[in-house]
C-alpha cells in the first residue's frame, strides 16, 4: 500500500489563498441575501399588519351596521321550542334573543311614530269635545205616534235638528231632512224634554225643514242651557280640513264623527239656484244625517246623501252653509219663492270667450210643464237678463225670484245658438 503524497508547500499556499479569495467573496453575498431576506420578512410582517387592522375596521362596521351579534328574532324568524324527548329534555332549544344591541335608529323611528299618533289621538278627542259640547244646540225631531220620524221616512236612525234662531216668542229650529206635512210633530233635548213643535217650512232642492216652539213651553232650566250656534263660512274652505259631525251622522242621536274634507267647493246646480258640496272621508250609512262643524264649533253645513254622484256614495257629502243661507232665511221666514224650473251653470267672461257663448246662466235642464218651457226658454239657451238686470249667476236668478210672487210674468231675455251665430230672445214667463 503506498504513502500519501504530500501537496508542496507552495501548493498549500495556494490553496489557502483561494479559500481566502472564495470567503471574501461569499461574505458579501451572504450579507446581501440576509438583508434581503430581513426585508422581505419586515415587508410580509408589515403588510399582514396593515391588512388585519383593515379587515379588523371592515369587519367592525359590518358587524355594527347589522347590530351586533343579531338574535333569531332580530334577522325576523320566530324562535320555535321543540317538544321534550320521552326523558323530559328538550331535543333542541332556540338560540336566546340577544337584546343589547337593538338599532337605535329602528327604535327611535318607532318612537316617533307613537309619537304622532298620541298627538293624533289627542286632536281627535280634542275635535270630539267641540262636537260634545255642541249638543247644547241639538234637538230630536220626534213623531208622537211613531216615535222617531226617521223610522217614518227612512227605516231607522233619528232626525237631529239644531236651534236656529231666537225670537222673543219663539225658538226656530233647521231639521236635517225634508219633513213637509207631517203632523203630530214634537222636538225632544238632550235630557229628554220633549216640546210640541210647529211646521214652517221645506226645501225639497236642500232637503232642510224649519219648525218653531214657544219659549214658553220649554222649561226655565232647558233654557239656561240652551245655546245658539253660530256660522262659519265655506266660501274658501280648503281640501284637507277638519271638520265635526254632530247630531246624527250614523243613525244613532248625539253621536259624534270627525274626519277630513277629501274635495271642497263642489258646484252643483239645483232648481233655479246653486248650491255649494263637500265630500268628506267620513263612511256613509243609510240613516246619517246631521250639522257639520268647523274646529271652532261653528256650523259650515248640513249632511245630504242627495247628490252621490258628486260626494260620493261611500262617504257622507254635506252643503256647504254659505250657498244656503238665503234659502235657510226665506225658510224661517216662512216665503214660498216662486218657481220658475230651470238648473244650469254660471257662464264667467273667460268661460264665454272660451265656448264663442255669452255670459250668464247656461240651461243643462229645462223641466216640462215648468213656467219655463211654457214660455220658450230650452235646453243650452243662456239667460242673459230678467226684467232688464244682468243675470250672471243662478245666485243672482235665486235673489230675483225672491222679490217676486206665484203668478207675476217676468221677462227673459236668453241667448240662443243658431249654427255659428248666437240670436238674442226676448220671452214672457208666468212664475208659479
Amino acid at each position: 500500500m503506498g504513502k500519501l503524497r504530500k501537496q508542496p508547500a507552495y501548493a498549500r499556499v495556494h490553496e489557502e489563498e483561494k479559500y481566502k479569495f472564495i470567503k471574501e467573496q461569499i461574505r458579501p453575498q451572504r450579507k446581501r441575501y440576509i438583508i434581503h431576506l430581513t426585508r422581505k420578512v419586515l415587508e410580509t410582517v408589515v403588510s399582514a399588519i396593515i391588512f388585519g387592522g383593515v379587515a379588523g375596521v371592515v369587519f367592525w362596521n359590518v358587524n355594527n351596521g347589522l347590530g351586533g351579534s343579531q338574535s333569531v328574532q332580530d334577522k325576523g324568524i320566530t324562535s320555535v321550542e321543540y317538544p321534550a324527548t320521552a326523558q323530559g329534555k328538550q331535543a333542541n332549544t332556540a338560540v336566546p334573543a340577544d337584546n343589547s344591541n337593538i338599532d337605535m335608529n329602528a327604535q327611535q323611528e318607532g318612537d316617533d311614530d307613537l309619537t304622532v299618533l298620541e298627538e293624533q289621538n289627542r286632536a281627535s278627542k280634542r275635535l270630539s269635545a267641540v262636537g260634545d259640547r255642541f249638543a247644547a244646540s241639538l234637538v230630536s225631531i220626534v213623531n208622537k205616534k211613531n216615535k222617531l220620524v226617521y223610522e217614518e221616512r227612512n227605516s231607522a236612525g233619528a232626525v237631529s235638528g239644531m236651534l236656529l234662531k231666537e225670537t222673543a216668542r219663539y225658538y226656530y229650529i233647521l231639521a236635517s231632512g225634508d219633513l213637509t206635512g207631517l203632523e203630530f210633530i214634537d222636538v225632544e233635548f238632550e235630557d229628554g224634554e220633549m216640546v210640541k213643535a210647529s211646521y214652517v217650512s221645506s226645501d225639497s232642492s236642500t232637503g232642510l225643514s224649519v219648525f218653531c216652539i214657544e219659549k214658553k213651553d220649554v222649561s226655565e232650566k232647558r233654557r239656561s242651557k240652551i245655546v245658539i250656534p253660530e256660522f262659519g263660512s265655506t266660501i274658501s274652505i280648503p281640501t284637507g280640513s277638519n271638520i265635526i259631525i254632530a247630531g246624527a251622522p250614523n243613525g244613532v242621536m248625539y253621536s259624534v264623527m270627525t274626519g277630513n274634507i277629501i274635495k271642497s267647493g263642489i258646484e252643483m246646480p239645483i232648481t233655479d239656484n246653486m248650491i255649494s258640496l263637500f265630500a268628506t272621508d267620513i263612511l256613509y250609512t243609510n240613516s246619517a244625517n246631521g250639522i257639520v262643524l268647523n274646529t271652532k264649533g261653528r256650523v259650515i253645513g248640513f249632511v245630504t246623501n242627495s247628490f252621490e254622484k258628486a260626494t260620493g256614495s261611500n262617504n257622507i257629502g254635506f252643503i256647504g252653509i254659505s250657498s244656503i243661507l238665503g234659502i235657510i232665511n226665506s225658510m224661517v221666514k216662512g216665503e214660498n219663492i216662486p218657481y220658475l224650473g230651470i238648473s244650469g251653470y254660471d257662464v264667467d267672461k273667460n268661460t264665454a270667450a272660451a265656448h264663442n257663448i255669452s255670459e250668464g246662466i247656461y240651461l243643462t235642464s229645462v223641466y216640462s210643464g215648468s213656467p219655463a218651457y211654457s214660455g220658450g226658454i230650452r235646453v243650452a239657451d243662456v239667460v242673459t237678463q230678467i226684467d232688464g238686470r244682468d243675470v250672471l249667476s243662478l245666485s243672482v236668478l235665486h235673489n230675483i225670484l225672491k222679490d217676486h210672487n206665484a203668478g207675476d210674468s217676468i221677462s227673459i231675455t236668453v241667448s240662443r245658438k243658431s249654427g255659428k251665430k248666437s240670436n238674442s230672445k226676448k220671452l214672457t214667463v208666468r212664475l208659479e
